[in-house]
């Protein structure tokens, strides 16, 4: 069944031939310093420049690549998906003739479509998790999803964090977002942050032995792709999720300040494991 995590499998065809095969596309996309490639639970693989997808790559009698069609330059797609399903149109890539440029192409797509704020006080979120992965290799996973269950019902978890032997399961919000704190007008209830902290822990308490086992298989396969060296003989648990906010301002105002106050006030009151962090 797809999206479980069963599904993942070291030895599917995929990464047995990425393993053998001396692929110049792969040693371009493995070796380029601001691409960072994740592995998916139905044993395929999805490329990324800081949060944009740079190429989603299967296998299929041989490998196929495609990307949004909006980031191969493809105008009329810019901003579209497809009518009534929220699903992205998505184009093939030529793998045998990848080379810099085109990577660069796609790359520039990426940049002037959903990274053009990186430099306000406000920049995607996708942008500081992209600069976090290349910073920090503990970083072994991003965009986790997960939509088997109906009790928890859908989510995704930015990082996965492997450090000292302990998987630890993190959310990443800017410090904007309107989410992390009670607003009297657009969010009276309890902040959306809280019942998503709180939806994490139930997941990864639920879980756990799936979850220990999921990511042996997930470190095989990146160490076996050249992608990590790791060696770590036993994974434990972080039952507990972490929050990191990105404190994004660069004028400090004592409205932000107060704003900053009562989001740890919010978070301490309701035990959330958090940092905010420049």
């Amino acid at each position: 069944m797809k999206g479980t995590f069963l599904t993942l499998n070291p030895k599917a065809k995929i990464f047995e031939e990425l393993k053998t095969q001396q692929l110049k596309w792969w040693t371009l996309l493995r070796e380029d310093n601001e691409l960072y490639i994740e592995i998916r639970k139905d044993n395929y693989i999805n490329v990324y420049y800081y949060g944009g997808l740079v190429a989603k790559i299967d296998y299929a009698n041989g490998f196929v690549a495609k990307t949004h069609q909006k980031y191969l330059g493809d105008d009329k797609s810019r901003g579209k998906t497809k009518k009534g399903t929220g699903i992205f149109k998505y184009d093939q890539i030529d793998l045998t003739n990848l080379n810099e440029t085109n990577i660069a192409d796609i790359k520039n797509h990426i940049m002037s479509d959903y990274l053009r704020h990186i430099n306000d006080e406000n920049p995607a979120e996708k942008w500081i998790q992209g600069k976090m992965i290349k910073r920090n290799s503990n970083y072994i996973d991003s965009e986790f999803q997960f939509n088997q269950d109906p009790e928890i019902g859908k989510l995704r978890i930015d990082l996965i964090e492997l450090s000292g032997g302990v998987l630890s399961f993190i959310e990443l919000k800017g410090i904007s977002d309107s989410r992390l704190r009670n607003d009297p007008i657009r969010n009276p209830k309890t902040p959306e942050i809280i019942e998503q902290m709180r939806k994490y822990h139930l997941f990864i308490n639920k879980y756990e032995m799936e979850l220990l086992d999921y990511y042996k298989k997930l470190i095989e396969i990146k160490n076996n792709l050249g992608l990590t060296k790791i060696v770590c003989p036993k994974l434990t648990l972080n039952k507990i999720p972490k929050l990191i906010i990105a404190n994004t301002y660069t004028k400090d105002t004592l409205g932000r300040r107060e704003r900053i106050l009562d989001i740890e006030k919010l978070l301490n009151n309701h035990n959330i494991d958090y940092k905010i962090i420049k």
